[in-house]
């Protein structure tokens, strides 16, 4: 994008990092404090599951969730799922 002479910049408060005023610590986007509660819940429904995403004895039936969103979500977190059993 070139800006041109008349043009506006403007900037999103939501491209920039929330700074506490108390604390002038940087805080986290609302939501990244479920990142490890989720990542146990997944990983303790894997365990029981030994490994297996699908199927009655699974994991994403014992999560109630879809079996492409449980997928999707040990990549996000980085969950390797073949540690917890044969898969």
């Amino acid at each position: 994008m070139i800006l041109r002479e008349g043009d506006t910049f403007s900037i999103d408060d939501t491209w920039l990092p929330r700074v506490d005023p108390k604390s002038g610590s940087t805080r986290a986007p609302p939501g990244a404090n479920l990142i490890e509660p989720e990542r146990a819940i997944i990983e303790g429904a894997l365990r029981e599951s030994e490994g297996a995403i699908s199927g009655r004895t699974g994991a994403a039936p014992k999560l109630g969730i879809p079996r492409q969103t449980l997928e999707s979500k040990i990549r996000k977190l980085g969950i390797d799922r073949h540690r917890f059993g044969a898969v």
